[in-house]
């Protein structure tokens, strides 16, 4: 993590150079407020500061993400100053997400939905007052099986509720060195059926619609459908539940990229 000017442009500008030089669309997001520095550890908010005030305007002037995220837990940021964020990103017409829920119960999903955020991501310890938080503003709830499994966890999201609630359920890989080392998306669809009891049709929705709906392009990805990006996977595979059935194996076909086979 960059957890500072400099760092968190060039990571956002290595994104902006994938995305032009590969057959591959990124949206990529501003994760400034994931943990304290060490030089910040004793003024935590003025590390928000600097963020609010400098990271976030100086970086979306020039393009380089889609969206806000902040890690509301508590080894990370508080709600209030994880709303101090929000509040400074919504000024500047900025869409805003958040991890949230993860080790504990702090309200988070709660929050980033009072704001119409995109999505509330990890979501473990989520409680029925934030799934209806969620239902009533359309955030889009992430599930992170990866990052559960690695890290030995116990509290599963919950999935019943949210199902009941209409929440949609994107499923992502968290992919990132220090807790869910995972690049298969393939193998986070078997991991959200297995440990969070997904059914196959869901997880296809997870990595699909919902999950264009997640970064905000729901109406654009997701889905085969008139109108929309021609961005899709042919797999080999005659059944949904063969996609999480097998995950060693890699079952790619075919990629489509804008309507060309790369």
């Amino acid at each position: 993590y960059g957890l500072n000017h400099e760092a968190e442009a060039k990571m956002l500008r290595v994104a902006q150079d994938l995305a032009q030089s590969h057959a591959v669309e990124i949206s990529p997001t501003l994760l400034a407020a994931h943990a304290v520095p060490a030089e910040y550890r004793h003024d935590p908010d003025a590390y928000l500061t600097l963020v609010c005030e400098q990271i976030m305007p100086a970086l979306w002037a020039q393009r380089l993400f889609e969206a806000v995220d902040v890690f509301c837990e508590n080894v990370g940021f508080t709600p209030a100053q994880t709303e101090r964020v929000f509040q400074a990103a919504s000024a500047l017409g900025i869409p805003v997400k958040g991890h949230v829920e993860q080790l504990s119960n702090l309200g988070g999903a709660a929050l980033v939905s009072r704001y119409k955020g995109l999505s509330a991501d990890h979501i473990e310890y989520l409680d029925d007052a934030g799934v209806a938080a969620m239902a009533q503003n359309g955030t889009v709830a992430v599930l992170l099986p990866g990052a559960f499994y690695f890290l030995q966890e116990r509290q599963r999201p919950p999935v019943a509720q949210l199902r009941k609630q209409g929440v949609p359920m994107a499923v992502a890989t968290d992919y990132n060195p220090g807790t869910s080392p995972f690049a298969s998306l393939h193998l986070a669809m078997n991991m959200a059926c297995v440990q969070f009891g997904l059914t196959p049709e869901e997880a296809w929705a997870g990595v699909t619609r919902h999950a264009a709906q997640a970064l905000g392009r729901g109406a654009t990805h997701g889905q085969l459908a008139a109108g929309f990006v021609a961005d899709f996977i042919v797999w080999d595979a005659e059944r949904p539940v063969e996609m999480v059935y097998e995950p060693g194996r890699n079952p790619l076909y075919q990629r489509v990229f804008r309507g060309k086979i790369t």
